[in-house]
């Protein structure tokens, strides 16, 4: 199986991927001079970004053609990435580590100013930005700490100015609004973090077009609290959340909205993940079927790792046995006996 293959079915950017990890750049400047449109400039960037932040290759394309527009986005989003890996690694529980922290997210920041002033319209810069508000935990810069819309109470203060203007390039782009869920759940209020993303998600869905990928943000929220609760050892009620009515609406909504809408080939291999999971657990084993034939090779370890029945290094066992079971309770064919 190509499970942990990022690039899915995009052969050109797997191409990309695996020169970078070679330790080269121009497939990466030829896959993005190919790329036509704003979703997927944004995340062959994304899977890029992941790639090219182990090395300096994107470092070395820049001195090459310090003029590319294309090698300055990537730059922003290699410097976005590394501050991401250092926050997760918990550099900020130790002073000095959150001071080079600090320092690796300024860098960030300046490349994210030098990416859009090369090109205002492009949204990667933007979502760069909002990318690196998750890392921002005391709100120490006034642009992660701004006001929710008018008249939407129920949500926190965040950064809504940057998912603004990364709206206004790109309307509902998929991974900004992931990326503004990220950084709410970075700090949560006195209801607690899966109440904050979960406020944040059904606010996105009651105005997202009907066939946007948005529509399983409500489904990533579930599975991070599936994911919180295994942690906890509270096991038996994890099939409890598949099954709350809330739960059973959004899976509906995301597999009648957006699955029977979308191409596969062209869509997030994670979201069609997340929704043959929620499916699956939620009892809807004829539609999880349908979602699983999208899939076909390109499983994700999320969120089949956060599976209770096996440790997460054996998420592809997960994965199987869901299917194979959704597989089995597919109708046989009835035959005339001829």
């Amino acid at each position: 199986m190509a499970g942990a293959n990022p690039a899915g079915r995009d052969t050109d950017l797997y191409a990309a991927v695996q020169d970078i990890q070679a330790g080269y750049w121009m497939q990466m400047r030829q896959v993005l001079a190919r790329t036509g449109t704003w979703p997927q400039w944004t995340s062959r960037t994304q899977v890029l970004g992941i790639a090219a932040a182990q090395n300096n290759v994107v470092e070395l394309w820049l001195e090459e053609e310090p003029w590319s527009l294309a090698a300055r986005v990537m730059y922003a989003r290699v410097a976005t990435e590394r501050v991401l890996q250092a926050h997760r690694r918990h550099w900020a529980h130790d002073s000095k580590q959150a001071r080079d922290l600090e320092r690796l997210a300024d860098r960030a920041r300046q490349a994210c100013d030098k990416a859009g002033e090369g090109n205002p319209d492009d949204v990667v810069p933007w979502i760069c930005r909002l990318a690196l508000a998750e890392t921002d935990t005391q709100a120490r810069h006034p642009e992660h700490h701004m006001a929710p819309p008018p008249h939407e109470y129920l949500l926190p203060h965040g950064p809504w100015g940057l998912l603004g203007e990364a709206h206004r390039r790109d309307p509902f782009n998929r991974e900004a609004w992931h990326r503004m869920s990220q950084a709410l759940q970075a700090r949560p209020g006195p209801a607690g973090r899966q109440a904050v993303a979960m406020d944040f998600a059904r606010w996105t869905v009651s105005f997202a077009p009907s066939d946007s990928p948005l529509l399983l943000l409500p489904l990533y929220v579930r599975v991070q609290e599936h994911r919180e609760q295994l942690d906890k050892g509270a096991e038996v009620t994890l099939n409890l959340l598949w099954t709350r009515e809330d739960t059973t609406r959004a899976v509906t909504q995301a597999f009648e909205g957006w699955f029977q809408k979308c191409d596969p080939a062209t869509s997030s291999q994670l979201d069609l993940n997340y929704l043959a999971y929620a499916l699956s657990r939620g009892g809807f084993a004829q539609w999880a079927t349908e979602v699983f034939d999208a899939i076909g090779e390109f499983a994700t370890p999320a969120p089949w790792q956060y599976d209770a029945r096996h440790p997460r290094d054996q998420w592809r066992k997960a994965f199987e046995e869901d299917r194979y079971a959704c597989l089995r309770s597919r109708p046989r064919p009835t035959g005339n006996g001829t």
